[in-house]
């Protein structure tokens, strides 16, 4: 008998905590803009093999997820992990790990592709007896590659905060077939490519784990987030709920899950459907005059970012960040990114290339910086 061919993009642990009863769970279909009660819950967001027929990442999945499953179990019971912990870079890596596995995110890495290599066959004349519009150009294996690509990142979300908020009102959260929603409140004026990398100033990562909770990972420089120390954010206005179900409904794919019977999800559906991506990349050209014998150009390509012009109560821009976007918005010319924290990328960047040459594992970037200190 083969091996387990059902690949869950969205594990079923984690549907189950929007579900009733374990078993089945109501969702709204976007396509069909039909409302589904009691969906078996087994038969949601999978695909065969989608990770590869060997199953490795399949199974380095499940460890994760199991893991996950006990940091939640200790969110519930009102321990979440304190900041630099291991469960809580544990966390870090889970919420990375399903932002990077989701059947969006890898379609969108796979669209990313195809544009960019017509661009560039389109440049060479062996090309040119060939309409690329009728072919597909895909990357083989693209869920493996995805998870990999966005998990050796991790690095990049240590000097992140990170919140626990409590769903006190009688509205509950949402979750989608695509739950991890990177945002940019901060840098919503700069309209050219994207700005939810994970290494851009004003960068916040929203991840519903149930009805009444929710994770929340935002730039502590930029935001100032509920009041005072505590991990703990309550939430009791029905206006913040709306915002972030908004989120979920922009940022999914097919479905979005619930689980009261009588939750008013066409309103929700109405009210993200302008706010919806219409594409998932884009690929731009930009023509360069280092050779005026010879056509050439600069290839960028990001993927689209969800906007729903959010607005969260419990989220304040500090003051700092204010002065600094002011000043930024004078200067003549932009960066085509806003880096948050130009140090940790550079270490990020050697940890990288040691690890392509062998000397360290992806998952040892700490005892790389330890030595660092070391040789200094």
């Amino acid at each position: 008998m083969p091996e387990n061919k059902k690949h869950h993009f969205v594990p079923k642990f984690y549907l189950r905590r929007f579900s009733r009863n374990g078993k089945s769970i109501n969702l709204w279909n976007i396509p069909r803009q039909r409302k589904i009660l009691s969906a078996n819950l087994k038969s949601q967001c999978y695909r065969d093999y989608f990770y590869g027929k060997d199953q490795t990442v399949e199974h380095a999945l499940g460890e994760s997820e199991g893991q996950a499953a006990e940091i939640f179990r200790l969110i519930d019971n009102n321990s979440p992990p304190p900041p630099g912990s291991p469960i809580h870079l544990m966390l870090m890596i889970y919420v990375l790990a399903q932002y990077g596995r989701s059947a969006y995110s890898i379609d969108a890495l796979q669209d990313m592709n195809d544009q960019m290599m017509k661009r560039l066959l389109g440049h060479m004349p062996e090309a040119k007896d060939y309409d690329l519009s009728k072919f597909k150009i895909e990357l083989k294996e693209a869920g493996r590659y995805s998870v990999g690509l966005v998990v050796q990142n991790y690095p990049l979300m240590l000097d992140l905060d990170y919140k626990i908020l409590l769903n006190k009102t009688d509205c509950e959260l949402v979750a989608s077939d695509n739950p991890v929603v990177l945002y940019n409140q901060f840098l919503k004026f700069m309209k050219f490519g994207s700005n939810t990398g994970l290494a851009c100033k004003g960068l916040q990562i929203f991840l519903p784990v149930g009805p009444d909770k929710a994770i929340f990972f935002f730039d502590p420089e930029v935001y100032s987030v509920g009041g005072g120390a505590k991990l703990t954010v309550d939430l009791t206005k029905p206006r913040d709920i709306y915002e972030l179900n908004t989120l979920q409904i922009c940022n999914a794919s097919k479905n979005v899950y619930f689980k009261n019977d009588e939750f008013n999800i066409e309103a929700l559906a109405k009210r993200g459907e302008p706010f919806r991506r219409k594409k998932k990349s884009t690929v731009s050209g930009f023509p360069t005059i280092e050779d005026p014998c010879r056509k050439s150009e600069l290839i960028a390509a990001s993927r689209e970012d969800v906007n729903t012009n959010l607005h969260l109560t419990f989220v304040r821009v500090r003051g700092a960040a204010r002065k600094w976007a002011t000043t930024f918005k004078k200067q003549k010319h932009w960066p085509s990114a806003v880096v948050r924290n130009q140090e940790l990328c550079e270490d990020h960047k050697e940890f990288l290339n040691l690890v392509r040459e062998g000397k360290f594992e992806p998952s040892e970037f700490f005892e790389f910086m330890d030595s660092r200190h070391d040789r200094s």
